[in-house]
Parts: structure tokens; sequence; C-alpha cells
């Protein structure tokens, strides 16, 4: 999972329109939903489905999922993600009253994101721990860590909800400061033993479904790729200091193959790559290590 800057994309018209149809379908919501009726079961949310909504999001999040990072529009359209889910809260059903959902957030900029089908839709999927195969997948998951701060109104306080929220929204904060990654397994953990970040992280491994048996394999693989690139730049490295001082025409070879070796491990890094999240953990140890760089100050 990697950090998602709304700011770089425009918010869709069609959301913002104060007179259009995103500010009548919240009005019709509302009126249902202080309504004789508001337990009846509502599915006139139209609004998030347009195209340029879809699109908008596809751009910010460069294609991939914005939870498991998979590029998958090459096969499946991919899903307009409510962060916080519109329909149903799973968490409050053993209460009898899960509905409503967050209503009133059906069309906002700020609760859509692009899912793969994988981590938002319920499916039966296998984890690395886990054969056994299991329901897993977002749907209208929503976990706090007090569920007296849920809102459950657009009268609500949302703020007070946003500091016992669980899950982790990669467009507010930065998924970074919350996992690490096995690079000789492709598993997920919590960064550190902190307690908001492995209640935050565990909970968002679970929820999204993030060591599902494929999506491991993958981190795996593309580690042991980035070491394989790793190694043959100090290898470069290592030639070139060994003849840096030599005045004949090779070490300026050696310099400019240490240059095309470092811009393919830097590939790894495109915003369109999968697992840059993992990328950036390996390769930004490697620079600080080898050149004394912090990728980060470069985004």
């Amino acid at each position: 999972m990697i950090f998602i800057d709304r700011n770089s994309v425009d918010v869709p018209d069609v959301l913002v329109d104060e007179n259009g149809k995103a500010k009548k379908e919240l009005d019709a919501a509302i009126a249902h939903f202080t309504g004789p009726n508001k337990h009846k079961t509502y599915d006139k949310f139209k609004v998030y489905r347009s195209p340029t909504v879809k699109a908008a999001l596809i751009e910010m999040s460069h294609g991939k999922c914005v939870y498991c990072e998979s590029t998958f529009l090459k096969t499946y359209v991919g899903d307009i993600e409510h962060f916080r889910p519109k329909g149903e809260i799973e968490e409050l059903k053993p209460t009898g009253n899960s509905k409503p959902g967050y209503y009133w957030l059906a069309a906002d900029w700020n609760n859509l994101l692009l899912s793969c089908r994988n981590c938002n839709q319920k499916s039966k999927q296998r984890t690395e721990n886990n054969a056994a195969l299991r329901s897993m997948g977002k749907m209208n998951q929503f976990p706090l860590l007090d569920e007296a701060h849920r809102a459950r109104t657009h009268t609500d306080d949302l703020q007070k909800e946003e500091e016992v929220r669980l899950l982790i929204n990669p467009a507010v904060e930065n998924p970074e400061d919350y996992f690490k990654y096995d690079i000789n397994s492709g598993v997920m953990q919590p960064k550190t033993s902190e307690q908001l970040i492995q209640e935050r992280a565990k909970a968002s491994i679970k929820v999204f479904a993030l060591q599902r048996v494929k999506l491991v394999h993958s981190r795996e693989k593309k580690a042991i790729e980035i070491s394989a690139q790793m190694q043959t730049v100090e290898n470069a490295l290592r030639t070139m200091n060994q003849f840096y001082n030599a005045a004949d025409e090779s070490t300026h070879h050696l310099k400019e193959n240490l240059k095309f070796q470092l811009k393919r491990l830097k590939q790894f890094l495109g915003k369109k790559e999968e697992n840059l999240a993992l990328a950036r953990q390996m390769i930004g140890k490697f620079m600080k290590t080898n050149f004394n760089k912090d990728i980060r100050a470069s985004g």
C-alpha cells in the first residue's frame, strides 16, 4: 500500500456542482434516512458511478488498486470503492442496527477510491499462513477502536470518528509509516510495536486481505528481482571504485555502466509499478547505505 495524492487530480464536476446530480442525490438520501421509511432498503446511489469519477480515480491511483497496488485494469474494470461503506456497516450486524451505512458520503470525493475485486468484494481466498479457503474482502467492513464515536447520520461529527478509525486510508496517511515487508517471504507486517500502528496495520491487512497467497508471492517475486538488480549495481560500483583513478578511457565506461544500472534499479520506483511500497523500502535502504541518498527527498 502506498500514499495516494488526491490533490494530483481535479475533483470531477459531477460531484461538486451545487445544483447538480450529486446535490440532488444527497438531499434525497437525507430525506429518506430522516423520514418514516428510513429502515427500508435504499438503492438510489448512482452519481458516484459516473465515468468521469472512475477516470479521475484511475488517474489518481496510477491505474493500481489503492490497497494491494495490483495493476488489474487489463482484465477487470475496477471497483469504485467507498472507504466508509454507503449501505451497511458489517461490524453492527450483531446489534441488528447495521443499516444505513454512511449514506451522506456516497458521492463524496474524499470517500471514493479505486480498488480491485479481491480487496473490495467478498470472495473465497487463501492466505499465506492459512491454506483453508475463507471469505475475505472489505465490502461493508469499517472497524473502529471505539464504537461510541461511530458516525451514524449526516449530522454526526465525523472528525471524532476519524480519531478511532482503524483502516488505513492511503489518501490521508502514508501507509509506509505503518507497514514493513519481509523481503524473503513477501509478507506484510506492522512497522513498529507502537499500539496504534500495530492495530491499524493488522486491521488493514485483515480487512483488505493483503496476505492472500498470490499477492504475497507477487511481492516475494518482486523482492527477488530488486535484490538481483541491487547486486548488479553493487558490482558496478565496486568495479568503478577499483579503477577510479585510472587515466584511460575505461573509467568513463565504468561510470556510464553504473549510471545505467542505477537507472534500471530506479525503474522499480515508477508510480505505475506494482509493489512500489516494497520497492521503496528495499531501494531506500540500499541507496542510503551505498550512496548516502534519501529517496524520500525526491518523493
